[in-house]
């Protein structure tokens, strides 16, 4: 709801279990106002920076063009999320989206890069196609 307030929702650190509450929180997602990725990408890449890892990826799961209630529509709200995405690139983070989005081969390879997402026409896949791209990205 505009830069003034921006909100994201933890399902699960790296340090929590993967329990029942956790699972209850997943299946608890739900939309939201709009999306100002600019922003959450630049908290998440924070984040992942204190991870002790070796590899650090970053999937969004998206419905969408980034997109708020003030001038975040448009070009404006691709250029900042995909400048987000070259600092996190260069932060060392490794970010891919995967998203329902029939729209998304026109604008995600300015944002991401031409092989860095993949747009899935049926929901269902999602948990296979995520599991998949994760085993692709990660050996």
């Amino acid at each position: 709801m505009a830069r003034k307030r921006c909100e994201i929702y933890r399902i699960k650190a790296f340090t929590d279990p993967y329990d029942a509450t956790v699972r209850g929180r997943i299946s608890a997602i739900e939309p939201k106002d709009y999306t100002r990725m600019g922003f959450a990408i630049r908290h998440l890449t924070r984040v992942l920076q204190q991870v002790d890892a070796r590899t650090r990826i970053l999937i969004t799961l998206s419905d969408g063009k980034p997109d708020d209630y003030d001038n975040y529509r448009g070009r404006y709200g691709i250029e900042d999320t995909r400048r987000a995405l070259i600092e996190a690139r260069h932060a060392g983070i490794h970010p891919y989206c995967v998203t329902i989005d029939r729209e998304g081969r026109d604008y995600l390879p300015h944002m991401y890069g031409p092989a860095a997402f993949h747009v899935i026409d049926d929901v269902a896949k999602l948990p296979l196609k995520v599991s998949d791209i994760y085993r692709r990205l990660t050996t």
